[in-house]
């Protein structure tokens, strides 16, 4: 890019030109890149021009991806008791109809970054009472049924995955449901997200607790999810659905050796109270299927394992089912969004066999944990459902600061068809 001054001839200070490179070679991912790279730079309002690109250039998408990326580039978390910082106004200049693609780019990049924003929030300012009161503030603001399950009903369905990670808080648990209906008596789809406001690893203390405020990124990313699909007015019947509490220590909280009965009815001993998100996601999964979802998608924050095998470049992707997996492949593709597909074999599930339960909820010892943890909650996805497991430990956050809202576009692109 380069700058050029424009002393006082015209009514604005400067001109920046941006170099596209060959056309033939510029891709979606890489207008992406080089919007992030100038726009967090920018602090003065800007316009684009636009009637200059070349023929080869698609006007519309060129347009849509800017917008968004301008805004997603413009976010800072927000320091408390400050105000947030305001996106750099951008007027797009031209010739043609992009008001359609200038409000599509709104709506993606705003919906990203409300994610982040609800996953940045410290842990102290986002309880699992503040997510439920987010969500029915979004359900309300875009006319989105909803429905909100206390402890009290969790007790009375007998959720016993995400009361059992529970006890040892005194905040109670939820679960988050949102139902968007915007394609008649088609069947509803589910995406299910882990929100873990804070995780402390229960009597498995972790050494490090620092950045585990964004445990709930899975549950943040469901939000702007539904929040970007009620935006678009997509042409599609999908659930949003968050199981919500936090994992904490207390004379009450569950143990290693206890043995849970789940919603599902499955009972799982606990190796490991660290291994919690599966606990709270296996009762989300088998709720999902009693309302009659068969094509489901799981975001969360779940394995170190997997941070360790694709670092912060990949998202873990698991999958029971070849046609869909291909299908959401896809979604990321157009998504310029960075997953990688990991196994599930049979023996992996053999290695969490229990002497006193169905089976156990970890390993117990280093191996395979992110394949080991995928088998776990397939375990509660009944025959016929199509299901995708999002392992977002590495994607959802920049190293314990600043939310990526990690495999939002993916998810609204393989739902919003």
């Amino acid at each position: 890019s380069t700058k050029v001054y424009t002393l006082g001839k015209y009514d604005f200070p400067y001109i920046l030109f941006v170099g596209l490179g060959d056309v033939s070679e510029l891709t979606t991912a890489r207008l992406r890149k080089l919007v992030l790279n100038i726009s967090k730079n920018i602090s003065e309002p800007v316009q684009l021009m636009t009637d200059h690109l070349d023929e080869g250039i698609d006007k519309h998408a060129f347009v849509r991806i800017w917008v968004e990326s301008h805004i997603i580039a413009q976010y800072l978390e927000c320091k408390i008791g400050h105000d947030a910082k305001m996106i750099t106004d951008l007027d797009i200049v031209s010739s043609g109809y992009v008001e359609k693609d200038i409000e599509t780019g709104r709506i993606y990049g705003e919906g990203i970054n409300y994610a982040r924003r609800l996953a940045d929030t410290p842990s102290n300012l986002m309880t699992p009472e503040d997510m439920v009161k987010e969500a029915v503030e979004l359900a309300k603001a875009y006319n989105i049924e909803y429905t909100i399950l206390n402890k009290s009903a969790l007790e009375e369905m007998k959720a016993g995955g995400i009361l059992s990670v529970n006890q040892g808080s005194h905040i109670p648990a939820y679960m988050i449901v949102l139902k968007y209906t915007h394609n008649g008596n088609a069947p509803h789809k589910a995406v299910i997200g882990k929100g873990i406001t804070f995780d402390s690893g229960g009597y498995n203390l972790k050494s490090n607790s620092y950045g585990m405020k964004y445990d709930m990124c899975g549950g943040a990313d469901v939000l702007g999810i539904m929040k970007i699909l009620a935006g678009i007015q997509a042409k599609t019947n999908v659930y949003g659905i968050i199981p919500v509490t936090e994992n904490l220590v207390n004379g009450k909280a569950y143990k290693p050796q206890d043995v849970i009965t789940t919603l599902s009815g499955k009972t799982v001993e606990v190796v490991s109270t660290d291994a919690e998100g599966r606990l709270i996601l296996c009762d989300a999964i088998t709720y999902a299927q009693r309302l009659g979802a068969s094509h489901l998608i799981d975001l969360a924050t779940l394995t170190g394992a997997c941070v360790a095998a694709l670092g912060d470049v990949y998202t873990g992707v698991f999958a029971n089912d070849d046609a869909y997996y291909q299908e959401f492949e896809q979604a990321m593709k157009a998504a310029d969004e960075k997953g990688w597909r990991l196994p599930m074999d049979d023996e992996y599930f053999a290695k969490i066999k229990s002497n006193s339960a169905d089976f156990k909820n970890s390993m117990g010892k280093p191996g395979a944990g992110a394949s080991i943890a995928a088998n776990f909650l397939n375990a509660f996805v009944e025959e016929g459902t199509k299901w995708i497991h999002l392992d977002i430990a590495g994607t959802a956050d920049n190293d314990g600061t600043g939310a990526t809202g990690a495999m939002i576009r993916s998810v609204v692109n393989m739902f919003s068809k």
